[in-house]
């Protein structure tokens, strides 16, 4: 039976499935068909996986919260075809570089830097994923893209193993494994992926995911709705405006208000019910997307 929700359910991704496997695994527990996810993870990643239920779907090309955090390890000596531990050994190098060195060549990343998508990723070239091409042998020319590394933390090491674990807190399209890579490349022994949990994404933390196992008990017990966040809860960062009745119905067939307002986004609201995210500029209000029908 199709049911008619709507909001923000925090989903633990576990190990060894992909994102589509818990989106595909939550329609079927949920009972709902409009299911959209922020931020695809590797199959080896564990953590956060927003999943945007009915109209908070609009919401999944809007978040404005983009920065992620991360919690990676990853062993120095090491290369493979993936760039993480899962992959073929391709290379094997003496480490020369202890604990210091880890630390020092981790302070050139900090701030903006260039990174390759790997050939494992989602990325899309002539509409075809990498990855799939990657496990037919191919290699393709990837463009270079710009992130943001706002926070880069060492927060374990095993000196001995050459072992060392990372907090990292980066802008959207951020790869930790390609981070790692040249970690490695630019110490002089290359380096793999380990492990990799995202800690935080859209703005919900680790603390606030529930497991499928948890979905599924929610649905034997009936009590799902008790675990979805409102879809106003990703903007909770954005001031607020009530509108009245008036205003309100203008609002919702798309037409442009006069507010005194400084200019910037806001989440909208009329009767306490959330109805938009809008835009003031020069005193004008227009709405920038929808989360009621019209008929509302």
């Amino acid at each position: 039976m199709q049911i008619d929700r709507c909001g923000i359910i925090v989903m633990y991704k576990p190990q060894d499935w992909t994102s589509f496997d818990v989106i595909a695994k939550a329609r079927g527990i949920m009972g709902t068909r409009k299911l959209g996810h922020a931020g695809t993870l590797d199959p080896m990643a564990t953590g956060v996986l927003p999943i945007f239920i009915g109209r908070a779907t609009k919401a999944v090309d809007m978040q404005i919260i983009k920065d992620k955090e991360y919690v990676a390890t990853f062993k120095l000596g090491l290369n493979t075809d993936t760039g993480d531990i899962t992959g073929e050994v391709i290379n094997t190098r003496e480490v020369t570089a202890d604990k210091a060195a880890v630390l020092a060549e981790m302070e050139k990343f900090k701030g903006e830097i260039t990174q390759y998508p790997p050939m494992y990723s989602a990325v899309k070239v002539n509409g075809q994923p990498l990855y799939k091409l990657a496990r037919q042998g191919v290699t393709v020319e990837r463009k270079p893209r710009k992130a943001i590394i706002k926070e880069l933390v060492m927060t374990d090491s095993d000196e001995a193993n050459n072992i060392y674990t990372i907090r990292v807190v980066c802008s959207e399209g951020t790869y930790i494994r390609t981070l790692v890579e040249d970690i490695g490349e630019n110490l002089g022994c290359g380096a793999v992926l380990t492990s990799l949990s995202r800690t935080k994404a859209c703005g919900y933390t680790l603390e606030q995911t529930i497991t499928l196992q948890q979905l599924q008990q929610a649905r034997d017990t009936d009590t799902i709705d008790s675990l979805i966040a409102p879809v106003d809860s990703v903007f909770m960062h954005l001031p607020r405006i009530d509108l009245s009745d008036e205003l309100a119905t203008r609002a919702i067939n798309g037409a442009r208000s006069r507010i005194s307002k400084p200019d910037g986004d806001y989440r909208v609201y009329h009767n306490d019910l959330f109805i938009a995210v809008a835009n003031v500029t020069d005193k004008k209000m227009s709405v920038v997307k929808l989360f009621v029908d019209k008929e509302n």
